[in-house]
Parts: C-alpha cells; sequence; structure tokens
C-alpha cells in the first residue's frame, strides 16, 4: 500500500499531537500555599469553568489539579487527560489557563516561596535565590503521579492564611515578600483532640463541675457539654520553655489527674511555613504581634521512629510533630489509643473524621464538636463573636498580571454560597471581620 506525501504529513502532525496532548505548558498555571483553604479554592476554581464545558479536579492530600475542558476527563490517571489536544481543553472563565496545580504541602508561606525559589530538580530553579527552599512537586492527572512542574508552565504564587509578613523572620529569611490582596474570606481555626483525649478530657472536666452532670461524652451538639482548653494551656504547650508545667507533666496537664502523670500528650504542630500554624502562634503565643510574645517549641526535623512516619521528637513528656500539612494533621488525630491535638482550620468539616473540636476559653468553633456534622460550617460562632480565632485570607502573585489572575479567582471564592468553615465577602463587608487588624485578640498575649 501506497500513502501520499500529504497523507504521510498528515499522520505524521496526528502522531506530533497525541505525543503532546494535553494542554500545552503555557496555559498550565502552578501555585502553592494554604491547605486551610484547599478545597474551597478547588471549588472556586472549577465554578470558572464555565457550562458546556465541564471541569474536573483531582484531589491527593496536598496535591490538586483542576482542568477545564469539553467534557468531563474521569479518574486519575485520565486516558482522556492523556488523549486530548490542547485545543479540546477550554480556558477558565477570566484566565489564560487551562490548568491549574497547586500544592500545599508546604503551608501558606509556600505562595511566597514558588515566586523566589523553587527546587534544583525544576526549571524555575534560581541557585541565585535561597536554595534550602522546598520541593515544588505537582499532580499530573494523566499519570495520577507527582512532578517537577511542567517546562514553560506559568508561577502564579499562591494563597496565605494571613498577611505574609505576619511570619517570623526566622521563616521570612531572604525570601522577597510581595503585596498581599485579600482573598475575599475569613477563615476560621479551632483546636480537635483525638477522641482518645477528648473522652479523657470530659471525663476530668465533669466530675470537677466544669461541664454539667447532665452531659454525656456523646452530647456533641451542646456547647455546653465540650471539654475546653484555655488560651493559656495552649500557649504553654505551644511555647519553647520545656521545663514548663505541660512538659513536666503530659497528659495530667490537661487532665489533672495523677494517675495521667507522664502519660504521653502529642502536639500536634504544623512546619514553620504554615500559615495555620503562623495563626495559631499569632492567637496564643502573639507571634509575631506582640512586644512580649513568646517562643514557639522547635519544628522536629527527624523522624522518632516510635512516634510515627513524619518529623517528630519527644520532649519530656509532651511529643511535638511538625505536620507538613493539614491533611497530616488529621491522619494523627484520627489515631486511636492516642492522646494528641493540633490546631486545623474550619474547612476540616469531612466526614468520617475520628477526631473532635475542643472549645478554646469556653468558645466552641461550631455547633458540633464532630466533624461531617450536616449543616455545620464552622462559621456562625464567629458571626456571633464567640469565637474570635479566625484570620483573613490573602493571595500574592508576585506582579501586577498575577495579581490580576488572583483577583478572578477571588471573586469566585468570594461567590461560593455557604463555604464549609469560612466567611465570606459578603458576610465580612456586613462587619464580621476584624478590620484589617490580623493579631486582634492576641495583643495581650
Amino acid at each position: 500500500m501506497q500513502f501520499s506525501k500529504i497523507s504521510l504529513a498528515a499522520a505524521a502532525i496526528c502522531a506530533a499531537a497525541s505525543a503532546t496532548a494535553a494542554p500545552n505548558a503555557g496555559n498550565i498555571a502552578i501555585s502553592a500555599g494554604a491547605s486551610a483553604v484547599q478545597n474551597n479554592v478547588r471549588l472556586a476554581i472549577l465554578s470558572l469553568c464555565k457550562a458546556p464545558n465541564v471541569g474536573s479536579s483531582y484531589v491527593s492530600g496536598n496535591f490538586t489539579t483542576v482542568v477545564c475542558a469539553n467534557q468531563a476527563l474521569g479518574a486519575a490517571p485520565s486516558a482522556l487527560y492523556v488523549s486530548k489536544p490542547d485545543s479540546e481543553f477550554r480556558f477558565f472563565d477570566g484566565l489564560p489557563f487551562k490548568e491549574v496545580r497547586f500544592n500545599v504541602g508546604n503551608g501558606s508561606f509556600g505562595s511566597v516561596q514558588i515566586l523566589n525559589s523553587p527546587t534544583p530538580s525544576s526549571p524555575f530553579y534560581n541557585p541565585a535565590v535561597n536554595p534550602p527552599n522546598p520541593v515544588f512537586l505537582f499532580r499530573n492527572p494523566g499519570t495520577n503521579q507527582n512532578t517537577d512542574p511542567t517546562t514553560g508552565a506559568v508561577i502564579i504564587g499562591g494563597i496565605s492564611d494571613v498577611e505574609t509578613n505576619r511570619f517570623p523572620l526566622t521563616t521570612i529569611g531572604a525570601n522577597t515578600l510581595y503585596p498581599n490582596g485579600r482573598l475575599g474570606a475569613a477563615q476560621t481555626f479551632g483546636v480537635a483532640a483525638t477522641t482518645a483525649l477528648y473522652t479523657k478530657m470530659f471525663d476530668a472536666q465533669k466530675p470537677a463541675g466544669l461541664i454539667p452532670a447532665v452531659c454525656t461524652v456523646a452530647d456533641t451538639g451542646l456547647p455546653y457539654c465540650i471539654p475546653n482548653i484555655s488560651k493559656a494551656q495552649m500557649a504553654t504547650i505551644m511555647s519553647a520553655n520545656d521545663l514548663n508545667a505541660a512538659y513536666a507533666k503530659g497528659l495530667e496537664f490537661l487532665t489533672n489527674d495523677p494517675a495521667d502523670n507522664a502519660v504521653e500528650l502529642r502536639y500536634v504542630r504544623r512546619v514553620d511555613t504554615s500559615g495555620t500554624q503562623a495563626s495559631a502562634q499569632n492567637y496564643f503565643l502573639g507571634l509575631p504581634c506582640s512586644a512580649n510574645s513568646l517562643s514557639i517549641v522547635a519544628e522536629p526535623t527527624t523522624i522518632d521512629p516510635a512516634g510515627g512516619t513524619i518529623a517528630n521528637a519527644k520532649i519530656e513528656n509532651i511529643r511535638v510533630y511538625g505536620a507538613g500539612g493539614t491533611g497530616d494533621v488529621r491522619t494523627e488525630l484520627n489515631k486511636a489509643g492516642v492522646f494528641a491535638l493540633g490546631v486545623v482550620s474550619g474547612e476540616n468539616n469531612q466526614t468520617g473524621q475520628g477526631w473532635r473540636w475542643l472549645r478554646v476559653d469556653g468558645a466552641p468553633i461550631g455547633e458540633n464538636a464532630m466533624p461531617g456534622t450536616a449543616g455545620i460550617t464552622n462559621a456562625n460562632t464567629q458571626k456571633s463573636g464567640a469565637n474570635s480565632f479566625y484570620f483573613e485570607a490573602t493571595y500574592t502573585g508576585g506582579n501586577a498580571t498575577n495579581d490580576g489572575y488572583w483577583a478572578t479567582i477571588a471573586t469566585a471564592f468570594g461567590a461560593l454560597a455557604a463555604p464549609v468553615g469560612l466567611v465570606n465577602q459578603a458576610d465580612l463587608d456586613v462587619g464580621y471581620n476584624k478590620g484589617g487588624l490580623t493579631c486582634l485578640g492576641s495583643l495581650s498575649n
């Protein structure tokens, strides 16, 4: 059989198209930042894929990819994603991108780091700028694997739970800080505990008269039945002073039961680049807001095999963890039979979780301590004034063009009807905010 030069050329073009299928590199945006708002950002970007086009999203732990195409792409690894030419992918409304990938494993400050210097194995690496910066990998829907950024993809910055100048100077280091824009939502935060610790604290506080006698541990929908931790107690646990009562007593520090003396208490803190961690340090320790701020217990950098698979260190009777993402904190808090607590964002309302919310200085984060409870957004207590542990999220683009992209995403973000754990722009506009004062509620520390 003979082929004409034209048919051979057409075949070559088709082969080239199939070899380079999926969105062109220049139509892919990459981002980093806050894990606290990861799911709501995903929903906002999906909303920009307008009908008749269809958005598909892929989430794996700290990695999220959102794609817009002429049809749904199916689960990853997606054969359709691999086979489609760029022309069958569609631009998100108001954005020059057909795909957005983001990695929240390094927390909010990743939005700054990715604009400064990604990783030596990445085409975006700049050895002249702070080489110790973290590895930025991204989820490929075609392989369902994490990879370096595609050469030619566009770095657009990211989102932070707090203004990036609210991180301690030791975290900022030599990184350039860029102006922040308002994302248009305030994120609530709370202290969460394993079921074992929640039960222990309930059993200790009820006979002490701190919880009414009519309550049972199952009464998670009655705020006065939920165990309480004070801001002073959290500050003591988070403090670098390992000679204090928390580190000396372990679990007994929270139960006041001599039988719990020296029983291991676990504090699952986030890494230093985490916005959740910065929020907790602002709220409980006054860092970096207060002139009398306390020092934070150091982020562990090695793994103690007795503590699990993420960095952790046993300090007296508290085991301190350094969790990269919110998902890592949930993993530790879902473990049975251990006494652990950590700060997580109000977005974490997923069903199937084994941990419970604690009250902080008597204030619950939501109307129920059990994650996944239907109808609970973890925002009403903020709007009522009961819960002051919240911060207004920001975006960092690094330049005017990227800031414009984020402004489009922020508009979509603010249009989400009832984002879990967030007070949206409509509520912020009628006064449910801190007037731009990030550290309000922390100045007394």
